[in-house]
């Protein structure tokens, strides 16, 4: 039987502005993360994150579920898109979740990027480059969810410079 999260992923799925590459990630709200409870791990941390407000910001990484489903706090400084790159994880789903500030995320399928530095087993990452995505901006109460086939291009301003506190979850694929 088919999961009612792959269906909503069917339905939603974004379609790149050239070649025809798919990306297979979710953009909604938090108030809507009861949408996704018939999965588990997901819906753990999406359940998690609705309950994160500026005042209750985690200092450190928040288990959910052991290894299969985390949560861990991120304060940065976004910066121009011509300084980030790309990245791509085969173990995990990434659930970008922003608390504070507006981040610009674009996604490509991991198909159509460029290898920058190859992917590390250890690390569950590798870094891509490529000229062109789908466009997300992120708000407080947005969350982005980047599944292994959606190479994501994370921390960019918006506008200008500005500081972002947000949750990126982590679920077991």
């Amino acid at each position: 039987m088919v999961s009612l999260l792959y269906q909503i992923r069917e339905r939603i799925a974004r379609k790149s502005k050239n070649k025809g590459y798919e990306t297979a990630m979710i953009l909604d709200k938090i108030i809507h993360h009861e949408t996704y409870h018939s999965e588990p791990r997901l819906d753990k941390v999406l359940t998690y994150m609705a309950g994160v407000t500026p005042e209750t910001f985690p200092a450190g990484q928040v288990k959910l579920d052991g290894d299969l489903a985390f949560v861990n706090p991120v304060c940065f400084e976004t910066k121009p898109e011509k300084e980030c790159l790309f990245e791509a994880h085969r173990r995990y789903a990434d659930v970008h979740f922003i608390v504070e500030g507006c981040e610009k995320i674009v996604v490509r399928d991991i198909a159509a990027v460029k290898v920058h530095t190859p992917y590390s087993e250890e690390k569950d990452i590798g870094f891509y480059t490529c000229d062109e995505g789908t466009v997300c901006v992120l708000h407080p109460g947005d969350f982005l969810v980047c599944y292994p086939q959606d190479a994501h291009k994370v921390a960019i301003a918006p506008a200008g410079p500005a500081p972002v506190k947000k949750l990126v979850g982590k679920v077991r694929v």
